[in-house]
């Protein structure tokens, strides 16, 4: 016993869609683990920025401390123009790094933001394609039954096995 061809057609478009269906649902996951993913890179851009930031602090403090006991040490009043030269310089030097710190911080989030944003919108062009193809196919079967239909093909089906039938 075989189906005719519409019914053929009928289920290969049902199977065919449930596996866009499938695959549309794959990349949803993809997507959102990719997303996920650059969030978290996100997030240890910022943390490494605020550790790099607090280390120049820190190493500024501490060569801020080396110039007042080498001052202390030599003699020199610690309102010296020698010494507030170096304190000045030193931290023009700190608040310069912090500053390209910030900076490079800033632009990995720019390309990251964007990189998520382009992930959420292919991810969104892909589902729409692969609704629209569901639905093509779908159009595509439903003209194929009609036309089949109204060639005859269904009310002039012509059995050779059956001897009451005549052609």
């Amino acid at each position: 016993m075989s189906a005719d061809p519409v019914t053929l057609a009928i289920a290969s478009t049902a199977v065919q869609a449930v596996g866009v269906y499938q695959q549309v649902q794959a990349q949803k996951a993809t997507n959102k683990a990719i997303i996920r993913e650059y969030e978290n890179e996100r997030k240890y851009n910022q943390l490494k920025g605020l550790q790099d930031a607090n280390d120049v602090m820190e190493e500024a403090q501490r060569k801020r401390k080396q110039n007042l006991a080498i001052v202390a040490g030599s003699g020199y009043s610690d309102d010296s123009r020698s010494f507030l030269a170096v304190q000045s310089e030193i931290d023009r030097i700190a608040a310069k790094d912090i500053t390209n710190i910030k900076i490079n911080v800033g632009r990995a989030e720019q390309k990251l933001q964007s990189q998520i944003y382009s992930t959420k919108v292919m991810g969104k062009a892909q589902e729409f394609g692969a609704y629209a193809s569901i639905a093509s196919a779908g159009f595509k079967t439903a003209a194929y039954s009609k036309s089949y239909k109204t060639r005859g093909q269904y009310d002039n089906y012509y059995d050779p096995l059956d001897p009451g039938q005549t052609e």
